[in-house]
């Protein structure tokens, strides 16, 4: 890579061409901003019209507005939602909105609008809607003391000078297209992170970057890269930024809000996600765009499999939620994209739940690394307030009750709702549909056109409800989102953190709800506990919770009818799929046949694999990790019976398996330190990092199993040496030669030696030839009279 890229300024000519491009454009942007300020006055005009009688809402709604009719929205995905309607008609199917309505119609009993009315207003009169208490106490001092040791860690840099205040983008020594995008989008002021970041950046410096969610952790590395970028050899086309993230919807996110800030250069950035078309983005890629905002998975396909792509001239290497990007199922993507850069780059990790572990970090081969964080004592957004709704366990079957009535009587627009699984947050969707309640849904089941469908909805709140899963947790901000609620509880604190955070961004207020069932109470404790919030209770009237209830029951036969339907239009897909899969072999048979055959990095049964270690790691979580008061509860009776079952063995038995215990932990020790030692010296090939994958954990034998198995052993052997299967072992006579010690010989050897000798004796005495001829056979009974003879 060039020095040019990094220091060298720009000439004259591209400074004239530059001021040149924004003097031409003053004139297109004034006349779109009265536009938009003549659009955006209609527009507070008719909503103080309709509003007039919910003041709280136009409080909320007002700071919004004004941003909108002075600044652009950096995200935008209309583009993408346009062609769900051609995705339909495409495959011959209907939206899940149009089951719904169809199952409506076809409804025996409709429930009428008025009682349902009726009934909310009895239910508000006659219960207490709420009762907050104090659920557990913070503890700011453990965060603190944790982020001090972090920061004191040798493998970073000290950051002494760095400051994280700063008044204006223009001390951060930006240039004016940027600065006039800035201004564009409504960017005023910068945040802590990006005042500590952007000058860093600048300079080149490796970066691991953490701050609260809604801090703009995006603009602290998309403005400095930006700014690098203006500074490029211009007549060499080259990829010289790559930006990674761990779901496609944030991958969207960022390529969009980099488009926004790059609008006033000639910067071009492509979207490389999986669910697109890979023909279009392999045409993308050969264009050589500055940036590459990519998903791992898709953009190792095309660097194997796509012809004249390459990161030999990447400059800069971005992981966004980079804790996740390094867990189970993400960390050998990475590993093999770190190896296919180039070893001089910058890299930059940004999450607001930074890891703390230097041995994965040391995997990205960061040069002596700055550790920022920004605000480390609030993990938490300050204008958040959490709850709980508690969730007895005889009213675990109630839960879908419990939060319908939520969000009818108190949460009515503008939430989002985390659920546990895929097929959980279809079936709310259903029953929120069949409701009366305008709601979308985002989960791995829906095609990429369908996802960004249900984010387009709900940004421009043409639905009330997102339903979930955690692919929505994590770096998504729309703008306005009020509540979360968390459905299923989080299993850990990363994920309650990410949760939360999608609302009360930027200084805004928020709710965040979860719900608690009795096996969660404990886990949700050791959270908040760390996290450092309060916790108040929220109750839910039973009177309303008995009405969903009955109404839930009523619409199982709805429900089963759209998911019939979907199961039909399904097989139907498949068929029609197969059938086209068909007719191409036998028309494009020669076509098709003369490709490369396409290799992938990770194969479907490696990617299971992968999944159900996550899964199982999940399941059984070792000691760093939360566990529930019920998991600990058995963990804690298994090793007390194991401990039982050790001391009732006999006590010779009991030392030689604790003997060979200790031999199989210093064998697994040494192992382990030379697999280091080798990984320190050369480096870890992909090959070797496939066979450690397949390769099953070593995990360490009870004494008794080992008992057990020992003694298989040993009776295995004897039946094959007395079948004849086996030769008896014979001694070593190289051994005994050079032995000047012999070994003295057992006691029964001893005796037979005796008895041969005497009786051998005899046979002399008696001095007859025949006797030596003919040779008496033993007799049973030789050994009756051994006792007669002394010991030596």
């Amino acid at each position: 890579m060039s020095g040019a890229f990094f220091y060298d300024a720009a000439s004259d000519d591209d400074l004239d061409f530059l001021n040149h491009e924004e003097e031409s454009s003053d004139e297109d942007v004034a006349e779109e901003r009265k536009a938009q300020a003549e659009a955006g006055g209609e527009d507070e005009e008719d909503s103080e019209v309709e509003d007039e009688d919910d003041d709280e809402e136009e409080e909320d709604e007002k700071p919004t507005k004004k941003g909108s009719t002075d600044a652009q929205s950096p995200w935008d995905f209309a583009s993408y939602s346009s062609s769900v309607g051609e995705e339909h008609a495409r495959r011959h199917t209907t939206s899940i909105d149009e089951k719904i309505s169809k199952a409506i119609k076809h409804r025996p009993l409709p429930i009428s609008a008025e009682e349902e009315e009726e009934e909310d207003e009895e239910d508000v009169s006659e219960a207490e809607p709420d009762e907050q208490e104090e659920y557990l106490s913070e503890d700011e001092e453990a965060a603190d003391s944790k982020a001090d040791n972090v920061a004191a860690k040798p493998f970073f840099s000290t950051v002494d000078g760095v400051s994280f205040h700063a008044n204006s983008f223009m001390e951060l020594n930006l240039s004016r297209p940027l600065l006039r995008a800035c201004e564009t989008l409504g960017y005023k002021k910068p945040t802590p992170i990006q005042a500590a970041c952007i000058p860093l950046a600048l300079t080149g410096r490796d970066l691991c970057a953490s701050a609260i969610t809604g801090s703009g952790k995006t603009a602290a590395f998309a403005l400095p890269t930006l700014e690098r970028l203006l500074f490029r050899p211009k007549r060499v086309f080259a990829t010289r930024v790559l930006i990674l993230t761990p779901t496609r919807e944030l991958a969207v996110q960022i390529h969009s809000m980099i488009q926004k800030l790059a609008q006033f250069t000639d910067i071009k950035c492509g979207l490389i996600v999986g669910g697109l078309s890979v023909r279009e983005q392999e045409v993308v890629l050969r264009s050589m765009p500055d940036i590459v905002v990519a998903t791992p998975g898709r953009m190792i396909d095309h660097l194997r499999n796509s012809m004249s792509v390459d990161l030999d001239d990447l400059a800069v290497l971005i992981l966004d939620e980079a804790d996740r990007l390094l867990q189970t199922g993400f960390a050998t993507e990475i590993q093999e994209l770190v190896r296919l850069c180039p070893k001089r780059r910058q890299t930059m990790l940004f999450s607001a739940t930074m890891t703390e572990e230097v041995k994965e970090l040391v995997k990205l081969s960061l040069n002596k690394p700055l550790r920022l964080s920004a605000d480390p004592s609030a993990r938490r957004p300050p204008g958040l307030t959490e709850e709980v709704v508690r969730i007895r366990r005889t009213r675990e079957a109630n839960q879908e009750a419990v939060l319908l009535s939520l969000c009818t009587r108190t949460f009515k627009s503008k939430v989002i709702i985390f659920s546990g699984t895929k097929q959980a947050a279809h079936r709310l969707k259903i029953l929120f549909g069949l409701a009366g309640l305008k709601a979308a849904e985002l989960h791995g089941n829906l095609t990429q056109a369908q996802r960004l469908d249900s984010l387009e909805l709900f940004r421009k709140q043409e639905v009330d409800f997102l339903i979930a899963t955690d692919v929505a947790a994590r770096g998504l901000d729309i703008i306005g989102v009020q509540t979360v609620i968390n459905y299923a509880c989080p299993r850990e604190i990363d994920s309650y953190v990410h949760r939360v955070g999608r609302t009360a961004r930027a200084g805004r207020e928020g709710y965040a709800v979860t719900f608690v069932t009795d096996n969660d109470r404990s886990l949700l404790k050791v959270i908040a506990k760390k996290v450092g919030s309060k916790l108040k209770s929220r109750i839910i009237p039973e009177q309303s919770i008995v009405k969903w209830s009955q109404i839930i029951d009523e619409m199982e036969d709805q429900h089963s009818a759209v998911i019939r339907l979907e199961r039909e239009e399904r097989a139907l897909r498949k068929a029609e799929m197969e059938f086209a899969k068909a007719e191409n072999m036998i028309e494009h048979r020669d076509e098709i046949f003369a490709r490369p055959k396409r290799t992938w990095f990770m194969t479907e049964k490696e990617k299971k694999l992968v999944a159900k270690t996550e899964k199982d790691s999940a399941g059984n979580p070792s000691g760093n990790e939360l566990v529930s008061a019920d998991i600990a509860e058995d963990l804690k009776m298994k090793e007390k019976r194991k401990r039982e079952r050790e001391k009732n063995l006999p006590r010779k038995k009991r030392r030689k398996l604790e003997a060979a215990r200790e031999m199989l932990e210093d064998n697994e020790e040494e192992d382990e330190e030379e697999e280091e030692g080798e990984d320190e010296k050369r480096g870890r090939s992909r090959g070797k990092d496939k066979k450690k994958k397949n390769e099953p954990e070593k995990k360490g034998l009870t004494l008794v199993d080992l008992g057990y198995r020992r003694a298989k052993a040993v009776k295995a052997k004897q039946r094959a040496i007395d079948s004849g299967k086996m030769d008896r072992p014979t001694p070593n006579k190289k051994q005994n030669l050079n032995r000047t010690k012999p070994k003295t010989q057992p006691r029964n050897e001893e005796m037979k030696d005796l008895f041969k000798s005497d009786m051998s004796d005899k046979k002399q005495g008696r001095g007859g030839a025949a006797a030596s001829a003919k040779p008496r056979g033993k007799s049973k009974n030789s050994f009756k009279s051994k006792g007669r003879y002394k010991r030596r």
